[in-house]
C-alpha cells in the first residue's frame, strides 16, 4: 500500500519521530539501572535524526536557468 505523502507531511512524521526519540532519551536517562551504551546509542541516532530535519528544511539554493 503507498501512501501519498508530500515533502511537508515527511517532516512532520520525522519531526514526530525527534519527540519520540527525546522522550525515550528521557525515559532511559531516569532509570535507575541506566545503561549508558543504549543512552549513546540514542543519543548518536538522535543527532543524526535532527541534522537531517535541518538539511531537508534548509532552503534549496536557486540554479540558474
Amino acid at each position: 500500500m503507498c501512501l501519498p505523502l508530500d515533502d511537508g507531511s515527511m517532516v512532520c512524521w520525522l519531526k514526530t519521530q525527534v519527540r519520540v526519540i527525546e522522550a525515550w532519551r528521557e525515559e532511559l536517562a531516569s532509570r535507575p539501572d541506566i545503561d549508558i551504551d543504549a543512552v549513546m546509542q540514542l543519543e548518536k541516532h538522535y543527532a543524526w535524526l535532527t541534522a537531517e530535519v535541518l538539511r531537508i528544511e534548509a532552503p534549496k539554493p536557486r540554479q540558474a536557468a
